[in-house]
């Protein structure tokens, strides 16, 4: 171990310490120290890591040592810029941009090293020997995490050793954070083993992609040439569902072409050779079904992220079948390649799909609001009286909704005088006048307080309940108890509390819970500072929440509790 340690700290040190910086802030997060862990360092520290193995696999074949670490250190600075250019709070279309950036780095890690010609045996050799250690470092990793995690536990009920669940979340840092990723880096094919250029193929993989993936790729394909087929004779649109599945038939289809890459270049199986001649033939009448489910999707819907992408892929599709045909499948590789390019050319820059979509969007947008003349001078008017049943209503409303849920409310500033900052979707629809009935605008939220271990002054509340509500069932007509014993009993009503003190005369309170929580709300923040915000106090009782979650419905009454923690005290 400390061998290979040492390996991965001469090879890798650069990912070595982004491991190490993610794995700090894991430990931090479950300690629950006084420091505010923006997203930003999350995803630094994050997909630094799988940058960074990239680069370092890119780099090693250079002679200079001091070009290695220069380069390196710049590409590490770009990247920091770029992640504490995005706010403290990430918006949803960023969450998009950072998956499909980690999505980029992985693919690059497997051919950034096999860029030049004559390089596809070593591809395929590294690709699969990198994807097998994967799985063997996964399967090390859990049985590490559950043979100490049972070890800890056996402490517990063995010796009566009280444990803290937050061992075994540390645990899970240390076997999946870093262990596993330590272990994964000292198993990656070094500089002379990745070029070697004898193929290396296991029975098992022949097994997996020539018995099990291409049957199942054979019955998956009849089942959509069927549908196309009925589809056809009825002429009707194809349902929405098929770019999904066609999206699947073909990653999958070109997931079996690597796989059997071997066996198709050694000529030795012809069911291979006819699998991997065919199959960009027989994909192209399903790629134009998928390409009519997602324009009748986008007609109907308008564009969104994930339209933009499917049919981005959509694209690809026709362009890497076709390219296959031509080069009769000799450079597997660029399959890879190609689809690392496409993603990451669509998921940055003016013209990626984020911006596109956005403007798409704003467009539809200000069309939809002329038409309801609530646009003048390039400022929102609100409607005065709300047209329930319109459709042109009812799309605005998607739009603003979407465009406050992926890309933030200061997406619809330039239309509103006063600020958005802050704003939620609930809030911008109910000031448009266009919160229908129709449209799900659920608010979700979750309250906590920042500081759950505060010391109380007990003495005037002799009796203490720790309440701990896991669906409550606020939208019931029935009260629900909730704890009940000799001394008290505890039942939610309504989104509020009904507490019978059964030691005392009279002893009946009903504590106005929800009323409390749509206070809370109206700070537009998740954590609460202070524990007198959190709360509800009178003569004869006392209660701090501690966490409360749930969701405000586009109705009057707005509030539906799910989960809450509190501290409840009573004379």
């Amino acid at each position: 171990m400390i061998s290979r340690f040492r390996q991965v700290l001469i090879r890798f040190p650069f990912s070595l310490s982004f491991i190490v910086g993610f794995s700090v802030l894991c430990f931090m997060s479950i300690q629950r120290v006084n420091v505010d862990i923006q997203e930003r360092l999350w995803a630094f520290f994050g997909l630094g890591t799988l940058l960074n193995v990239a680069a370092t696999l890119y780099l090693e074949d250079l002679k200079n040592s001091f070009q290695k670490i220069s380069l390196n250190l710049l590409l590490i600075i770009i990247f920091a810029v770029y992640c504490f250019m995005l706010p403290e709070k990430l918006i949803e279309f960023q969450y998009y941009q950072l998956f499909s950036l980690g999505l980029v780095f992985t693919l690059a890690a497997f051919f950034i090293s096999f860029l030049r010609k004559n390089s596809e045996i070593p591809f395929w050799n590294f690709s699969k020997q990198s994807i097998i250690q994967l799985i063997i470092t996964v399967v090390f990793a859990a049985v590490l995490y559950g043979g100490l995690g049972l070890a800890i536990l056996s402490l517990d009920k063995l010796f009566k050793i009280e444990i803290s669940s937050k061992v075994y979340a540390h645990l899970a840092v240390f076997s999946f954070v870093l262990f596993a990723p330590t272990y994964f880096l000292s198993n990656i094919p070094d500089k002379i083993e990745k070029r070697k250029q004898e193929f290396s193929f296991e029975k098992i993989i022949k097994i997996f992609g020539l018995y099990i993936l291409l049957p199942i790729l054979a019955i998956y394909t009849l089942i959509l040439y069927v549908y196309l087929i009925q589809i056809v004779l009825k002429w009707q649109l194809p349902n929405g569902w098929v770019s999904t599945l066609v999206s699947v038939l073909g990653l999958g289809g070109f997931l079996c072409m690597l796989i059997l890459h071997p066996l198709y270049l050694s000529n030795k199986n012809k069911v291979v050779d006819v699998f991997v001649r065919l199959f960009p033939v027989l994909l192209f009448p399903l790629l134009v079904l998928m390409s009519v489910g997602i324009y009748r999707r986008i007609a109907d819907y308008d564009l969104t992220i994930n339209r933009l992408y499917v049919m981005i892929l959509n694209l690809w599709f026709y362009g890497i079948s076709i390219y296959l045909l031509v080069s009769k499948a000799k450079q597997i590789k660029w399959i890879v390649i190609s689809f690392a390019t496409i993603t990451f050319l669509s998921s940055i820059g003016p013209w990626s799909v984020f911006s596109v979509t956005r403007n798409s969007l704003k467009t539809q947008l200000e069309k939809q609001l002329t038409v309801l003349h609530m646009l003048k001078d390039g400022k929102i008017v609100p409607k005065q009286t709300q047209q329930k049943d319109t459709a042109t209503v009812q799309r605005a409303t998607e739009t603003v909704r979407y465009l406050v849920l992926s890309y933030g409310a200061e997406s619809l500033q330039p239309y509103f005088s006063n600020s958005l900052k802050n704003k939620h979707v609930y809030d911008i629809l109910e000031q448009l006048n266009l919160n229908t009935n129709d449209i799900d605008v659920n608010r979700y939220f979750h309250l906590y307080l920042e500081n759950d271990s505060c010391i109380f002054n007990t003495d005037s509340y002799p009796v203490f309940v720790d309440l701990n509500v896991f669906n409550s069932g606020s939208n019931t007509d029935r009260a629900k108890n909730i704890c009940e014993n000799s001394q008290l009993k505890v039942e939610f009503y309504n989104g509020d509390l009904l507490v019978t003190n059964k030691l005392i005369k009279n002893g009946t309170y009903t504590i106005a819970l929800r009323n409390k929580i749509k206070s809370l709300l109206k700070y537009n923040i998740e954590k609460i500072n202070s524990p007198e915000k959190m709360t509800i106090k009178s003569e004869n009782y006392k209660l701090i929440l501690k966490t409360v979650s749930g969701k405000r419905n586009a109705t009057k009454e707005g509030i539906e509790l799910s989960n809450f923690d509190a501290y409840l005290f009573l004379k």
